[in-house]
């Protein structure tokens, strides 16, 4: 059957998976997809090495210590700075933001 076009729905279905895969989160962290692409990058990488530090560890007690931790640690605050940047940026967009609180 075909769909109708009595006004229901949305005509272009896939700009708006396309917006929301692609377009919104970066925008609520006030980034371009470039910028994102990178941060989120950045944090990859930076998990992947602390996975071999990890396995390293497991396997010789005496390196890597706190490398682990302490990186983890300081990598948890950097995205949590991050996600109340977003958090606030949802509140502002939905017009429940005040600045007072």
């Amino acid at each position: 059957m075909a769909e109708s076009t009595s006004g229901q729905g949305d005509p272009f279905p896939m700009s708006n998976l396309f917006k929301r895969l692609f377009v919104e989160h970066p925008r609520q962290v006030e980034e371009s997809y470039l910028e994102h692409m990178a941060a989120s990058g950045r944090f990859g990488f930076k998990l992947l090495r602390l996975s071999a530090c990890a396995f390293a560890h497991a396997l010789v007690p005496g390196i890597f210590v706190t490398t682990v931790s302490d990186e983890i640690k300081a990598t948890a605050k950097t995205m949590g700075t991050r996600a109340q940047e977003a958090r606030e940026c949802r509140m502002k967009d939905a017009g429940v933001w005040d600045p007072g609180l």
